[in-house]
């Protein structure tokens, strides 16, 4: 009786731990610029100030300033978002947040 009453505390314990878990993320990267064209090897983090945007379907869960040279680094809750440089064209990155976790993506753009 006592190995069960052992057993029951333990997983009521192990539940009660994964229901305090915060389901957020992280979301860390650089916006790059990429030259036209695109069989260039060459890229470089942004020299100007940028605003990205985690979007969630329907709404923007989280807008960022970013300085020039510096990444930018969000906490989300978990699921799946689209990354956009406000006011630019072609800037764009998907990803997927998973509670715990860190993830590194960069939004690249190409310069028209």
């Amino acid at each position: 009786m006592r190995r069960f009453l052992v057993l029951i505390l333990a997983l009521v314990v192990l539940v009660s731990l994964g229901a305090c878990g915060s389901g957020v993320g992280i979301v860390q990267g650089h916006v790059l610029v990429f030259p036209p064209k695109l069989n260039s090897p060459k890229f470089f983090i942004a020299t100007f100030t940028t605003t990205v945007e985690a979007k969630s379907p329907g709404q923007t869960e989280v807008r960022q300033v970013v300085p020039p040279g510096h990444q930018f680094d969000f906490t989300l809750p978990s699921g799946t978002y689209t990354l956009d440089v406000v006011g630019r064209r072609f800037c764009q990155a998907s990803l997927t947040i998973r509670a715990g976790h860190t993830t590194h993506v960069d939004v690249r753009c190409i310069e028209p």
